[in-house]
């Protein structure tokens, strides 16, 4: 029951998102950290506030699954990015032509290790335009169109800057109405402005007056035209942060930082009792679910065979400042900044709650963290 909060269309970042992670606390993770997927590596960073930067220790900065592989939320060293959630539904059938349905994480995977490949290969070169920019986006998502229903119910947000600002793409393999669709063409978010994927890169430049829409978004595990409670009390509140602070200076940039972590914080607006209570739980406070081979159900089971601890695990905030920006009271470039903080966990005994088969669950939303804070290249 993830929710993600996003825009490029702020006049002083090219890119803002504030994000809530969903998830069985016992479903093994790997803290946020620079890495190759391929490879074992993990800079971590700083594990409280610090004024240290990083500087990058692998071509991608995300946590990742440590079951499936792959992540649901990254960066790469330029600020291409890719966020996803799953669609909640019961275990959908699985196609005659599938074995098994592939892991939802490799779509993040996979964008973030493909722009890591193409920076690498770009270095020294200009900016991209918004054009170069918007092409690479679509094609990713057009690429998958073929294979939709390889996963089970998905919504993809895939990005990459431009010399213009953030290009962001959408992508799902659901209709509102829950049903598969084998066959969508995606969204296109260009700066300040949205367009069908399907417009050709020379008129995406120029949309027309029907096609305008602000850059700026919100997801959680319905499409994204049907947005659930959560997502709409949340946009309200993540606007109205953006808005406190358009003002970009060190100090506003942390006071910022800290307010949309308020909202990713926003206590649920009545106990969590039942499944369909999430819809509304912007923060989702500890409560036992059917385990994931288990078929979703409106009823909540307080003990007994098959419950395990379902929470918020961790919130995220990404910053990226407009190219070029000089703020500070010493000046200098501005920094991007990646905040992952712990919030719910097993066994933290920090406002806990514990099941009758002794296991409990806890948070300490003012506790570890990792901090990172780099120059794009």
């Amino acid at each position: 029951m993830c929710v993600i909060f996003w825009t490029t269309s702020d006049p002083n970042f090219d890119l803002v998102v504030a994000s809530n992670r969903d998830e069985f606390l016992a479903r093994p993770t790997i803290p946020a950290g620079w890495h190759s997927f391929s490879t074992a590596s993990n800079h971590t960073g700083e594990s409280g506030p610090s004024e240290q930067h990083d500087e990058p220790g692998g071509p991608i900065l995300s946590a990742r699954d440590a079951s499936g592989g792959g992540t649901w939320l990254g960066i790469t060293q330029n600020g291409s990015f890719a966020t996803l959630t799953n669609f909640t539904e019961a275990t959908p059938p699985l196609p005659d032509h599938l074995k098994a349905f592939e892991s939802r994480g490799r779509l993040v995977r996979d964008w973030l290790e493909q722009q890591a490949r193409r920076e690498k290969q770009a270095q020294q070169q200009p900016p991209r335009t918004v054009q170069q920019a918007a092409s690479d986006v679509t094609a990713y998502l057009e690429s998958l169109a073929g294979k939709l229903d390889h996963f089970p119910g998905f919504n993809l947000l895939v990005g990459t800057l431009s010399q213009q600002g953030g290009v962001v793409g959408y992508m799902t393999n659901r209709t509102p109405d829950g049903k598969v669709c084998v066959d969508r063409s995606p969204d296109l978010f260009l700066p300040s402005q949205k367009t069908s994927a399907s417009t050709t890169a020379a008129s995406a430049e120029k949309p027309k007056a029907d096609q305008q829409a602000e850059a700026t978004g919100r997801m959680s595990n319905s499409v994204l035209s049907e947005p659930w409670n959560k997502v709409t009390t949340g946009s309200a509140l993540f606007q109205a942060a953006l808005d406190r602070y358009s003002i970009n200076t060190t100090e506003r940039q942390q006071e910022l930082i800290e307010s949309l972590f308020d909202l990713l914080w926003t206590p649920p607006p009545a106990p969590i009792r039942e499944r369909s209570d999430l819809r509304n739980s912007i923060l989702v406070t500890p409560i036992p679910l059917p385990s994931p081979s288990a078929p979703p159900s409106s009823s909540t089971p307080q003990s007994g065979q098959g419950a395990k601890w379902y929470a918020t695990r961790t919130s995220t905030v990404i910053l990226i400042p407009k190219s070029n920006r000089e703020f500070g009271s010493k000046g200098g470039p501005a920094h991007a900044v990646f905040v992952e903080r712990d919030t719910y966990g097993l066994d933290t005994g920090a406002r806990g709650t514990e099941s009758k088969d002794g296991t409990s669950a806890g948070a300490d939303t003012h506790g570890s963290q990792r901090l990172f804070k780099w120059h794009l290249q």
